[in-house]
């Protein structure tokens, strides 16, 4: 008699296809950055997403986080107080905890350190 697996075939499956995806992302972002200058600016922040995308699917971001690297696909560069007018409820304090891990994990870079600070995609 043969023993059954402890694994399903349908999870087999979906970590194949998962890690396939993973693969083809990161073909896709050096294919378009062994082009160089062809890309353009809306590539380059295209690929930065991308890298962000797959970043954030190995650190498990929280709700808050995947919400603060949502406002750069209609912002270039954001400030702390468009971060807590999207996000209500929340101290300023925890605020700066998540844009702290954010920096650390190499999601996002600070620009400046005072009042005048804004954040960047990395």
């Amino acid at each position: 008699m043969r023993e059954k697996s402890s694994v399903s075939k349908n999870a087999l499956k979906f970590a194949f296809y998962g890690a396939a995806a993973m693969v083809g992302v990161l073909m896709a972002v050096s294919a378009v950055k062994k082009r160089g200058s062809a890309i353009g600016n809306g590539g380059k922040k295209l690929i930065k997403k991308a890298k962000n995308e797959i970043k954030s699917k190995r650190d498990k971001l929280n709700m808050r986080q995947k919400k603060i690297l949502s406002l750069f696909d209609k912002e270039d560069k954001i400030t702390n107080e468009m971060i807590s007018s999207v996000i209500e409820g929340v101290t300023r304090r925890t605020l700066r905890r998540d844009m702290d891990f954010l920096e650390e994990r190499g999601y996002i870079k600070q620009i400046g350190r005072t009042k005048g600070s804004y954040y960047i995609l990395n």
